[in-house]
């Protein structure tokens, strides 16, 4: 007697089989991916929440504003964009273009105001982006946390069950090596 086809071959669970699409791309991944393979999303696969986006839901509109503002204020462009702003303020107002009137004399008060004031929300938005931060490493410092204590526990419940067939593999082969009166006697004792 031949065993059929069908019960030789291995079968394949329909979780396993069905890939994985990314809830905010679109992109399907393997069924076995953590993350999502384009490089632009990046967003953790399944039930759970990426810290990132928990915290995106969670925040205020001042804390968005702050960290878009620290994120231009942090790149070349917000250098550039100064040395052009304040080289023409100086060029208008000493005279070396002489299209308009002179509205900040040599010392240039009004643009050491403006500075002051931007530096003041410059400031600002940086210390709350940066508590923002602080909250960012909290979380995930939390959730690493807790995660490891997850693990732990699932390793020491693993750790008595490893332990237990352990034994119980011993008590079978000790059952095995005995000669059959030994055993049958160790049957019958009360």
């Amino acid at each position: 007697m031949s065993a059929p086809s069908d019960a030789i071959k291995p079968t394949i669970s329909t979780e396993e089989a069905i890939p994985r699409v990314c809830p905010v791309c679109g992109m399907e991944n393997t069924p076995d991916a953590v993350f999502c393979a384009n490089p632009a999303c990046d967003k953790a696969l399944g039930e759970f929440l990426y810290v990132e986006e928990e915290l995106k839901k969670e925040a205020r509109w001042h804390e968005t504003l702050a960290e878009r503002v620290t994120g231009f204020v942090g790149k070349p462009h917000f250098l550039v964009v100064h040395i052009a702003w304040i080289g023409v303020w100086i060029a208008l107002n000493s005279g070396i273009v002489a299209m308009l009137a002179r509205f900040d004399t040599y010392p240039y008060s009004l643009l050491g105001l403006i500075l002051a004031i931007e530096s003041l929300f410059l400031s600002g938005s940086v210390l709350i982006a940066q508590n923002r931060e602080n909250a960012h490493e909290k979380k995930r410092a939390r959730l690493d946390y807790e995660v490891n204590v997850l693990t732990y526990r699932k390793i020491h419940e693993m750790d008595i069950m490893l332990k237990e067939m352990a034994a119980r593999v011993e008590r079978l082969e000790a059952q095995r090596t005995l000669p059959v009166s030994s055993v049958n006697e160790t049957r019958n004792e009360p």
